[in-house]
């Protein structure tokens, strides 16, 4: 057996050959053996196709409790920890496995902010059927959404909350892991998904961590037992680094709210803050900041959480962070931007209920006609999404409008139009009760 000595880790390490090995064998990695692959990774010394056999491996054979936490914490010291000193106030934060329609961070951080919380929320762009947090706030004219980690400090510290996408300070280990995984196929792993999840939740220095695990066609967990082994797993990360924890599970079968794309969403995000918009939307916005709440000692949480809302806290407060993010424009003008160009109706040819939607070709649909990519180096369509006018047990009538398509690029709209009215059966019973929050 050939060995390789690393002075670093003071140990007889085993080379890249017998590391993938050992994991395809289903052979427990040590924790020095787990913090080599990664480090050796980011600094140049393990190649791409070193890491993509080891990845796959992983992705057959799994990790167990203790090489996950392993993982987790490698991926933590590769970059920096914030650390945020005496704030007054809990440090939190909330992560989503990601859905259509999932704008719920967008609102949930200025409230959160409005009722004393400090929330630094590190997030990502679309994945595959999924919108990206990150892609939506950046269509807003001027958001930059990449600022250094000075001033996402300055503007958590300033402003109470600051959403970023994942800057190189951060885990730069799951950074780099992230964008091989997504072209070998090893994104839907577990272990994998944890030390993703929560290597950035922890480097953020938060107290309490709320977790939205979406179930459902429109999910990456697409029944509740999934779900919950995800949520066990995150939610042991999360005590082993004294982080509070919580996880609600939502349903993804339809579009959360009542648009999904880009600017779109923004534009019913800024509804909700000012008291409006779709009530499923609204209902699991406020159920998972009172979650947040009460898990940090909050008393009376959603009356301060309604309160935010209606005196118009939480709103300033959004525009006070996309402010501190580069924006620059009259807030009464918020609404004139990303005016689509081009609409397309999808019409019912039924009489009868909306019984299902298929939520993951509506995201893949929406990817078609501009709101998402298929690669990194893709540009988005700002103007491009969709808005429903109908929810699944809604009565339908032959004729009527279920929603629009609409973009800046006619004939994506022409030649997308069909994958669209494909995702939405009618039948002529009604379904039963719809339920958003599952457990």
């Amino acid at each position: 057996m050939k060995l390789l000595w690393v002075p670093h880790f003071n140990i007889i390490m085993l080379t890249p050959y017998e590391l993938i090995l050992k994991k395809q064998q289903n052979t427990p990695h040590s924790k020095e053996e787990i913090q080599y692959i990664i480090s050796n990774y980011l600094n140049g010394n393990l190649e791409d196709y070193h890491i993509s056999a080891w990845l796959m491996a992983v992705y057959f054979n799994g990790m167990d409790t203790e090489e996950v936490n392993n993982y987790t914490k490698s991926i933590i010291n590769s970059g920096k920890i914030l650390s945020w000193g005496s704030l007054n106030g809990p440090i939190v934060d909330k992560h989503s496995t990601g859905g259509v329609g999932d704008k719920v961070s967008i609102a949930l951080a200025p409230i959160l902010a409005a009722c004393g919380c400090f929330v630094p929320m590190v997030v990502g762009r679309g994945l595959g059927h999924t919108g990206g947090t990150l892609d939506k706030l950046e269509s807003i004219p001027g958001y930059n959404g990449m600022i250094d980690y000075d001033r996402f400090i300055e503007n958590v510290k300033y402003v109470g909350c600051s959403i970023i996408g994942q800057i190189e300070d951060i885990c730069p280990g799951d950074l780099k892991l992230y964008n091989l995984r997504d072209q070998t196929a090893t994104i839907n792993s577990n272990p994998l998904i944890c030390g993703s999840i929560m290597s950035k939740k922890i480097a953020e220095g938060i107290d309490a961590l709320i977790l939205d695990i979406k179930v459902g066609n429109g999910a990456f967990m697409k029944n509740l037992d999934d779900a919950k082994t995800l949520s066990n797993q995150l939610q042991a990360i999360a005590l082993d680094n004294n982080i509070k924890i919580k996880t609600i599970f939502s349903d993804m079968n339809q579009v959360l709210g009542n648009t999904a794309g880009l600017y779109c969403e923004i534009l019913e995000s800024i509804e909700i803050l000012k008291g409006k918009g779709p009530v499923d939307l609204k209902s699991l916005i406020v159920k998972i900041a009172d979650e947040c709440l009460q898990l940090t000692g909050y008393n009376n949480s959603l009356q301060k959480i309604n309160d935010a809302i209606d005196s118009g806290s939480a709103y300033e407060l959004f525009l006070k962070m996309i402010s501190a993010h580069g924006c620059k424009f009259d807030e009464n003008k918020i609404d004139k931007f990303n005016t689509s160009r081009f609409y397309r109706k999808i019409i019912s040819k039924n009489d009868g209920y909306l019984s299902s939607m298929d939520t993951f070709n509506i995201g893949m649909s929406l990817i078609k006609i501009g709101a998402g990519r298929t690669s990194i180096a893709d540009l988005v369509d700002s103007t491009a999404g969709m808005k429903l006018n109908y929810k699944i047990g809604d009565k339908i009538t032959s004729g009527d409008e279920i929603g629009i398509i609409f973009n800046s690029n006619e004939n994506k709209l022409i030649n997308n139009i069909n994958l669209f009215e494909r995702c939405f059966e009618i039948s002529s019973t009604a379904p039963d009760d719809y339920s958003l929050i599952l457990d």
